[in-house]
């Protein structure tokens, strides 16, 4: 459905490997030609021996270890910039590893996504991505590394989004950034939007989620006007529904007031 959303224009669709790790999926989804978002080493680790190409991984995270981000640097990563410490680690992982590395800037285009706060991502108040008044700062500390090539940027909303409309609003913003990018010198080539599409969890007949093509559709037009690749993160929306977590009953107890039936596969 995402290959078919994204027909006609140049993309990446970034598995993000923390929806299921499972080494059979992963090396599936790779078959089928994805790549993967990462949120550390040991998962770069996993989908290399899954057979995915590093230069199609994006390694993502305000955390980011600097061992992990050495070992990204060598395999040939896009890696995220979320800080200015951050922007730290990654050159010195760089020039330890003696290669130049391609990086994108996370921003926060400071949209609503409709979604419970825990999981709203891409807001002024986020955790996570740099301070969108210090852009010019992080470009000029870029520029004077010769170890570091800006390629685009990146923003996630949230997870669960229902309403794909928060998506073309933050394309738009973030086309804005773009263009202040470029109009800098820079040669940007990506526009990372994240993924965070919603997914049936009540089974309510009544209840109408928007598809990877509506999706797509809300951003078509920016990526082509610009001239860019996509790339989007996807994870439950491509695991959550297309699998079956079975477990089996090892038995069945009672605390004399309430009975628990208890299986192997969780702590349900």
């Amino acid at each position: 459905a995402y290959k078919e959303a994204l027909e006609g224009l140049d993309y990446i669709i970034g598995y993000a490997v923390k929806a299921n790790n499972n080494l059979k999926i992963m090396q599936h989804l790779q078959s089928l030609g994805s790549g993967a978002v990462l949120v550390s080493g040991n998962e770069l680790r996993l989908a290399i021996a899954a057979g995915y190409d590093p230069t199609k991984c994006v390694f993502n995270g305000n955390g980011k270890m600097p061992a992990d981000l050495e070992f990204a640097a060598k395999s040939g990563c896009l890696i995220n910039i979320d800080s200015e410490f951050d922007l730290e680690n990654i050159s010195a992982a760089a020039a330890s590893a003696g290669k130049k590395v391609r990086v994108m800037l996370r921003i926060n285009p400071d949209v609503d996504p409709g979604v419970h706060p825990y999981i709203a991502t891409g807001n002024k108040n986020s955790k996570f991505g740099i301070r969108n008044e210090k852009l010019n700062d992080f470009l000029a500390a870029i520029k004077a590394d010769a170890n570091l090539e800006l390629v685009g940027a990146h923003c996630h909303l949230g997870s669960t989004i229902t309403k794909v409309n928060v998506f073309q609003d933050a394309a738009e913003i973030m086309a804005g950034y773009l263009k202040e990018i470029k109009s800098q010198g820079f040669d940007i080539k990506f526009l990372n939007i994240g993924g965070g599409l919603g997914i049936d969890y009540t089974h309510d007949p009544t209840l109408v989620l928007p598809t990877p093509t509506d999706l797509i559709d809300t951003v078509r037009s920016t990526i082509q006007e610009m001239g860019l690749t996509l790339i989007i993160e996807p994870g439950r929306s491509m695991v959550a529904t297309s699998s079956a977590f079975v477990s089996r009953v090892t038995g069945v107890k009672t605390n004399g007031n309430k009975n628990f039936i208890v299986v192997d596969g969780s702590m349900s």
